[in-house]
């Protein structure tokens, strides 16, 4: 398990990354049940994400965390998504949507394998958001 002061330094690192890459990006202190960890966005895309971290190989995420996630987005008009580190196996983040979750009685949660195979990594998500920019400032452009 990951104690919390740890958990912040995960969270913080992520924002640096959103920022490197040209996204206004904030932590929210004393996220929990009650809000997401972290805001993220430019002028075409917004993320709310809950972040975790594990030494093993599963993570598992409350319930509770998710929704508060989910009704996040939707009241921002974002898009949710949960960024994970599984750190005694890989060093990169992998990022989520929520439906790439397994349902559980009182949780969530989510493989290596999995979130490998349902999940981008953190440089594929912003190309991705950074393509489809480009794709729309195409269309506008005028010979």
């Amino acid at each position: 398990m990951i104690d919390k002061k740890s958990g912040i330094a995960y969270e913080q690192e992520l924002v640096r990354l959103f920022k490197d890459a040209q996204y206004t990006a904030f932590r929210l202190p004393g996220s929990s049940a009650r809000s997401p960890d972290i805001l993220a966005g430019d002028r075409s895309s917004v993320f709310v994400i809950e972040v975790k971290t594990t030494r093993g190989s599963r993570v598992k995420i409350r319930k509770s965390q998710i929704h508060t996630l989910l009704k996040c987005a939707h009241d921002l008009n974002a898009e949710a998504r949960v960024a994970l580190r599984f750190i005694d196996r890989d060093s990169s983040w992998r990022i989520v949507k929520p439906n790439a979750l397994e349902i559980h009685e009182k949780s969530y949660s989510i493989d290596y394998n999995n979130a490998c195979l349902r999940g981008l990594e953190f440089h594929e998500l912003v190309s991705n958001e950074l393509q489809k920019r480009f794709q729309c400032n195409q269309g506008n452009l005028s010979v």
